[in-house]
């Protein structure tokens, strides 16, 4: 079967971009959001025009639709936009999709008596109540979960090629993929650990924090987790380093990368700056080849900086903030074993096992690539920033993802003892996904509901924000881009 490469790139490429078209036209004042609008219209003028519409990319019809079969079936029970069980990440988003679809933009709160504005990553949430949201909530919602399918469909596209072709196998381990918690239930709840395992997952539980002890707030979700519980980064995830992979190790066309992944930002900073490091590897590893031009160099830094002081109008103040490691004596020994521990068992568990099996077969590119991602998945927890850790929790989103990638190709390569080592460590890794599964599963009486929870039954933003200061999601009026750059609600 051959696919037309340049339609998906140009789908990737339209995905990333349109929620910027309701933000300009919506919260920017027209004087400023029509010439970002013709400045976005540029760059993706000048990437479409590059591309070569005659790059095929030949792969299996069983393939493409047993992949496509397991891609949907997950994501019918993911909780995006009402879609299985709504966790508890998902009341700000069903939050969100009501108030953008109900109230004038930009939305407007009164914060002890201060006039405030949603100032917050919108590319997720603004395009359901911007193409469906004039219907009525359920009809945003519907659009959400489209909008979470659509993402999820293109960024594991890129990802499924850039791990050797693309293999229906990918899929499955992909969505299997994460940190082995099973022996943190052994070591903690001993004869019991199936009863509570059991109990979770008809409670909805998960295994968040389990490899950090409740000693230090560390916790790398699984692939599966960053669906089920936050689909806002995950997708930017996904996409960005699935362009990523593919414009350096496969295609080695870096000319448009810097123009693609900044748009990115409007979708989670957080996942950015997980990015940065691997683009700046590929920057170098391409010789910066074919980025000095135009879009990157004009187009890409003013879009950029424009959406940075909307991002950056909140005040985090309130937020945690500090090395990880707070205290002293044998307090400090305890946090530092945890955190070898953490590592351990999120990270070396799977290192190990990907250097030995691809030890002498590296392809060009990928063993310094490899290097810096174990470098860096060693390196975040070092830090903590938010109340429940996001910089733990978000910057690692990129390189887990990244990690997943090679983890299947070393399975791939894998033979004998070492396959068998590697489908171990992907069965204990499972028990995480299979918990978020199972219970979506259970919820949704074994078939397909959409149920997102009824209008009446959403709380408003401030409402919401009880466990958390409303702070990190609003910005006052004085604050720059509101002052000079955003519209003037109606009132």
């Amino acid at each position: 079967m051959n696919l037309r490469l340049s339609v998906i790139r140009v789908s990737t490429l339209l995905y990333i971009a349109f929620p910027l078209i309701p933000f300009f036209l919506g919260w920017v004042r027209l004087e400023y959001g029509i010439p970002m609008l013709g400045l976005l219209f540029f760059g993706g003028y000048n990437y479409v025009k590059s591309l070569d519409f005659k790059e095929r990319f030949i792969l299996r019809k069983r393939d493409l639709l047993i992949g496509l079969l397991i891609l949907t079936v997950w994501l019918l029970f993911s909780g995006a936009g009402g879609m299985g069980y709504q966790v508890s990440d998902h009341v700000k988003n069903n939050t969100l999709a009501k108030e953008l679809s109900n109230l004038s933009w930009p939305l407007q709160y009164d914060v002890e008596g201060e006039k405030m504005y949603l100032s917050h990553y919108l590319s997720f949430y603004i395009v359901g109540p911007f193409v469906a949201g004039f219907i009525g909530y359920p009809y945003a919602q519907l659009v959400v979960f489209l909008w979470t399918a659509l993402g999820v469909y293109l960024g594991v596209f890129w990802l499924a090629r850039a791990a050797g072709g693309f293999n229906w196998r990918f899929f499955l381990f992909f969505i299997l993929f994460g940190g082995i918690s099973i022996f943190s239930f052994i070591f903690k709840y001993e004869g019991v650990f199936i009863t509570e395992i059991v109990k979770r997952v008809n409670e909805h539980g998960y295994v968040f924090w389990m490899n950090s002890w409740d000693v230090i707030p560390l916790n790398y979700l699984h692939i599966t987790d960053m669906l089920y519980w936050t689909p806002q980064h995950f997708i930017p995830a996904i996409l960005g380093i699935g362009i990523l992979l593919n414009d350096d190790l496969i295609d080695k066309n870096i000319t448009f990368t810097p123009f693609l992944l900044c748009l990115l930002v409007m979708w989670s900073p957080l996942i950015l700056v997980g990015i940065f490091p691997y683009f700046v590897f590929v920057l170098f590893q391409q010789r910066f080849k074919g980025v000095f031009n135009i879009t990157n160099l004009v187009v890409a830094p003013i879009v950029f900086l424009f959406l940075a002081s909307y991002l950056l109008a909140i005040e985090s103040g309130d937020l945690v903030k500090h090395f990880i490691f707070t205290a002293e004596g044998s307090a400090l020994r305890e946090q530092i074993l945890v955190f070898l521990y953490f590592v351990f068992f999120e990270v070396v568990v799977w290192i190990l096992p990907i250097y030995f099996i691809k030890k002498g077969k590296w392809k060009n590119g990928e063993k310094p690539l490899f290097i810096l991602l174990s470098l860096v998945l060693l390196m975040i927890p070092l830090y903590r920033f938010g109340l429940w850790n996001d910089w733990c929790n978000r910057v690692s989103m990129p390189s887990l993802v990244l990690l997943s990638v090679f983890a299947f190709k070393a399975f791939m390569e894998s033979k004998k003892l070492k396959r068998v080592w590697m489908i171990t460590l992907l069965v204990l890794a499972s028990i995480g996904p299979m918990m978020d599964m199972v219970g979506s599963l259970k919820y949704s009486g074994y078939k397909p509901k959409f149920r997102p929870p009824y209008e009446q039954e959403v709380l408003s933003l401030p409402e919401i924000c009880v466990a958390y200061p409303i702070t990190q999601f609003v910005a006052a009026e004085d604050t720059f881009f509101f002052k000079y750059l955003a519209k003037k609600p109606n009132k």
